[in-house]
């Protein structure tokens, strides 16, 4: 996916409990998630793409409805809350003596075979790779036993720690009673989604999720260590999280922080009395907003590189967001739908505002705040129907427009645009900014609706709203009377029933005000040098099963094929973390003019962040562009694709169990993380990845036959995902919107089995999974790309990434992607036309 207000790349996943709304995420930066939905319920989406913006392609096919098998789901719901802890704990202890009963067995058998110089052939379960004739028969005398055939040697069962500890992450996932042909989703995860409740204080859980929380944990015991670095920048991030932990000291101040921050922006019409529209400027309002706080309202800004000459950083300009996240703007025109939605922003809105007015003793009657809310939210309404919808924002070529500041005058002249980025900029760079300063702005026909809403909107209104987009930004960083109001606030948005304990939002703060600094704690504790070398090798063998695959297919010329090799042969990759992770000097180099002390309040950090963070992007446009750059955690549990850099990123916090171990069988390790490779990989050449060439350059290089023959199976997947529909709701997958993460599933786990059958081919077939010996190590790895993604989610959570998430839910990309791979079908031995293994199938890469 994309990266909010910086620039762009895509991912797998999301940060967890979402970093604060300041460190954005890049508007064109690919994850590949389940769904990141951030402080405000906002997902981050992705934009651009080449010119595939028709209305109609998700129209006129049937819906498929497809509703995962429910297993035991029924009879378990009945069980107590006893048998329910007893019963998993017995078929835990069941299944591991079956694999020690099996192990034993095998023993024996060995030492029955070398003592009587026979051979034993057992014939696994399911395995449809394996033969299932009868072995011939043998002849003896009474002296002597010869046998007249050459059996088969039995399958070697693997007994490391790492084949257990796989095997047994399967045993307590699979749901085994399920045909995988009907439902493989249900047949990987079933176990594990029934077994797995959503915690209260989340809205989704997941294997993903479960891998997070476990990185969440080791940082926590990280920072909370009584020890004093060598590096300052490491003991800041421990003073960071200690200060977002002491709970006494933002009792005390309560709302204080907050109260000076209003002070110094004007006073909050919505509570002062005295307001004065004489005294409101907006270009004023919209510098403190962003420069103190890092709040964009009407537009977003960001410095990145120029997407036509990657060498060098530009100036972005592009649309705004709303309150309720990008990609939210059905919530607010879609009255009938989301109703309880509108109606628990308004309450939340209304809270804050009730907290403020009683910690200072304000006097503005209720009836007059109420009327200043409803015209805050009818304000916001008309903002909505302006915004350009995200699936309509996937053709890059469309928003680059190259201008100068001076043109943004003629687009919104509300705002003095010199004066505007003279003073949030760094003081010493007050000369960069004048009317001929370049800047590429997104949504030129964004502005020029904006500008024309704001012309006719009174001064009181633009104050009150941009006030309360500051507002909701900080309160996060208060005491826990706003942690309330916000969870009741998502308990209808998310379906999220509780707030999380405060450590999980602070150990995930310094990595994201100090990414660097809290990634080199963590890989110091927690990653093995051997499991970055394993990752490596991985990557080249997905590189060249990518490579064959463009070979291979018939509907590229030459010369395309050619190029499209070289740019998968020109990614850089980004392993682990970066090489500053480990030397101490370097590493604090990159954080010397912040400050942070012990003595701060949470509140003061974050605004020192605030100012630091954009200082440092704006020192960008006097540099080259850094393609090179691991700008990420190295303790974020998510991978990245960058077109601008070329770049593929595999955070240190992705590379553990249960997705990927050195210790594991490869057939587990492809599956998982080789699936997960092959997906940043793809992204170079999704609908959007394809528009930049193997420099990161905004560059057609496709011949005409070749991209149309690319654009006819970028619509069927588009097709083939927008008649999914989701499981108890109403909803279809946007086909449009997550067509970049599709095409880029698809083509990942293919190119990942390509290269687990070379690795087989040149190494030789390994042994099988204890307990899961039945299951050969082909069907195994599909089993394993599937427990990725096991999970489940609320009926709120659902909803919104429908409306609002690039990503298609969990269940489909699983079994969309498996419904296009004929090899699966083959292995599995499916029927034609079952549910997972249908005549027509969509194959891009």
């Amino acid at each position: 996916m994309r990266k909010r207000n910086v620039s762009k790349s895509s991912s797998v996943m999301p940060f967890g409990n979402d970093p604060p709304d300041y460190v954005h995420l890049r508007s064109n930066e690919s994850q590949m998630q389940l769904i990141a939905i951030n402080e405000n319920g906002d997902p981050q989406t992705p934009s651009g793409s080449p010119c595939f913006n028709s209305s109609s392609a998700r129209d006129d096919p049937p819906a498929v409805l497809f509703i995962p098998g429910k297993g035991t789901a029924r009879w378990w719901k009945s069980r107590t809350t006893l048998e329910r802890f007893l019963l998993p704990a017995f078929l835990l202890l069941f299944l591991l003596s079956i694999v020690l009963l099996a192990v034993i067995i095998n023993s024996d058998r060995r030492r029955e075979v070398k003592e009587q110089g026979t051979q034993v052939d057992f014939l696994p379960l399911m395995d449809q790779s394996t033969s299932t004739e009868p072995a011939t028969t043998s002849t003896s005398t009474s002296t002597t036993t010869t046998s007249t055939t050459t059996e088969k040697p039995k399958d070697e069962i693997c007994t490391t720690p790492g084949c257990v500890m796989a095997a047994n992450h399967f045993l307590n996932a699979m749901n085994t009673t399920v045909d995988p042909c009907t439902d493989f989703f249900e047949f990987a995860c079933g176990q594990w989604n029934e077994q797995h409740p959503i915690p209260d204080d989340m809205f989704s859980y997941g294997t993903f999720a479960y891998a997070r929380e476990q990185v969440r944990q080791q940082l926590r015991v990280l920072l909370e260590q009584a020890i004093v670095s060598e590096s300052r920048s490491i003991n800041m991030a421990r003073d960071t999280y200690k200060s977002c932990m002491n709970k006494t000291e933002l009792d005390e101040l309560k709302t204080e922080p907050l109260f000076e921050s209003l002070k110094d922006l004007g006073n909050w019409p919505l509570l002062d009395e005295s307001w004065d529209k004489k005294n409101f400027n907006l270009t004023d309002l919209l510098i403190k907003a962003r420069r103190d706080y890092a709040v964009d309202v009407f537009f977003q800004h960001y410095v990145y590189a120029d997407s036509k000459n990657t060498s060098r950083n530009t100036l972005f300009v592009d649309q705004g967001s709303l309150a309720l996240g990008r990609g939210s703007k059905d919530y607010y025109l879609n009255g009938t739908l989301f109703a309880s939605h509108m109606a628990a922003y308004r309450k939340y809105l209304r809270g804050i505002a009730n907290v403020l007015k009683s910690d200072h003793n304000l006097t503005r009657n209720d009836q007059s705040i109420n009327e200043d809310i409803t015209k805050i939210i009818e304000f916001e309404t008309e903002f909505a129907k302006l915004v350009v919808a995200e699936d309509e924002r996937r053709n890059s070529t469309r928003q680059y427009n190259k201008r100068t500041l001076s043109s943004l005058y003629e687009l919104m002249p509300h705002v003095d645009w010199v004066d505007f980025f003279r003073k949030i900029a760094p003081s010493d760079m007050i000369y960069f900014f004048n009317n001929d300063t370049e800047v590429i702005i997104g949504e030129i026909e964004f502005m020029q609706k904006m500008s024309q809403l704001i012309e006719k909107t009174d001064s009181r209104v633009l104050a009150n709203y941009v006030i309360w987009r500051v507002v909701q930004s900080n309160v996060r960083y208060l005491d826990e009377r706003f942690d309330d109001l916000k969870q009741d606030f998502l308990k209808v948005m998310t379906g999220q029933q509780q707030t999380p304990p405060r450590w999980k939002d602070c150990a995930q703060v310094p990595s994201t005000i100090l990414p660097l600094a809290a990634g080199a704690i963590y890989v110091q504790a927690h990653f093995e040098e051997n499991d970055r070398h394993e990752a490596l090798q991985m990557i080249t063998h997905l590189r060249n099963s990518f490579t064959e695959l463009v070979k291979q297919n018939d509907w590229m010329d030459e010369k395309t094929k050619e190029v499209a090799i070289e740019k998968a042969n020109s990614m850089i990759n980004n392993i682990g973390y970066p090489d500053v992770t480990k030397n101490l000097k370097e590493l604090d180099e990159q954080y010397e003019e912040l400050d942070i002390s012990v003595k701060d309040t949470y509140y003061e950090i974050m605004k020192k962040s605030v100012i630091w963070i954009q200082s440092k992007d704006f020192r960008k446009l006097t540099k080259p562009f850094d393609k090179h750059e691991f700008d990420v955690s190295s303790a974020v549990v998510n991978a990245f694709y960058s077109p601008e850099k070329n770049s593929i990123t595999f955070p240190a916090g992705i590379l553990q169990p249960p997705f990927f171990s050195g210790k594991f069988p490869k057939a587990v390790n492809y599956g998982a993380m080789g699936a997960v490779i092959g997906h940043e990989i793809t992204h170079g050449f999704d609908d959007q990845g394809s528009q930049y060439d193997k420099d990161g350059n905004l560059h057609n290089w496709w011949s005409d036959s070749s991209l149309q023959a690319f654009d006819k199976r970028r619509r069927c997947i588009v097709e083939q995902y927008g008649n999914y529909t989701v499981p108890k709701t109403s909803f279809k997958v946007n086909g449009k919107l997550t067509q970049g993460e599709n095409i880029a599933d698809n083509g990942g786990v293919k190119e990942a089995f390509e290269a687990y059958k070379k690795y087989v081919a040149e190494n030789g077939e390994e042994p099988r999974l204890p307990g899961l010996q039945q299951y050969s190590n082909e069907q195994i790895f599909f089993v394993s790309y599937a427990h990725f993604w096991c999970g489940k989610k609320k009926d709120a959570a659902a909803m919104q990434q429908v409306l609002t998430d690039e990503h298609s839910p969990e269940v489909f990309r699983v079994i969309g992607v498996l419904s296009n791979m004929p090899e699966f079908a083959k292995i599995y031995n499916c029927p034609k036309n079952a549910p997972v293994n249908p005549d027509h199938k969509c194959i891009v890469w």
